[in-house]
């Protein structure tokens, strides 16, 4: 990997709006490995995430301390927090496989 910033933290608010902001009116999740080890140093983690969040119309934001890129040192973090958006954001009226 090479110094590229493939996070879009160099991206304004509003190319940010312009690339998500299509995803306002649906349900969605942003979840963060606040230890990835692919991210730039130089990149502010949660202010990423926030602006981000935010391009998309208040997608929810789940920040994983200590997650690294794949999630794989926090599973059971990342899954339960998957599960937790799904059980509130999640079709209504079906057979919910939770209840």
């Amino acid at each position: 990997m090479g110094d590229d910033d493939m996070f879009s933290s160099d991206l304004t608010d509003d190319q940010l709006k312009t690339r998500l902001g299509h995803m306002s009116q649906t349900p969605c999740q942003v979840i963060f490995s606040m230890a990835d080890e692919y991210v730039p140093e130089y990149v502010d983690k949660k202010a990423l995430v926030e602006r981000l969040c935010k391009a998309m119309g208040g997608a929810e934001k789940v920040e994983i301390e200590w997650g690294n890129h794949s999630l794989s040192n926090r599973i059971q973090e990342a899954v339960q927090a998957i599960v937790d958006f799904v059980k509130t954001e999640g079709p209504k009226g079906w057979d919910d496989p939770w209840h």
